[in-house]
């Protein structure tokens, strides 16, 4: 008896238990092994990993660059208003 869902058997023959449908890329598939699956998504795993990386160190800067003008901006709205503020004196 094969499952089928939750709570349904049916009699049947199971093959190819040890394949799986794997997503080459651009719509191209192929049947691959389980330990040939596996080691296809560890290096689309690192991959992804080296990508967020990247994407991590990116967002830091544009932090750093973001802290760097908004102090900026304070300090010449600050220079402007203390020397519109000196001239009327």
């Amino acid at each position: 008896m094969v499952p089928f869902g939750k709570a349904a058997f049916f009699p049947s023959c199971l093959i190819h238990t040890n394949e799986f449908l794997v997503l080459l890329g651009e719509g191209y598939y192929d049947e691959r092994t389980s330990k040939q699956t596996v080691e296809i998504l560890q290096r689309r795993g690192k991959s992804l990993d080296s990508r967020v990386d990247s994407l991590e160190v990116n967002i830091k800067d544009l932090e750093a660059e973001a802290s760097f003008l908004n102090a900026t901006a304070s300090f010449l709205v600050a220079r402007f208003f203390w020397e519109k503020g000196k001239g009327t004196e």
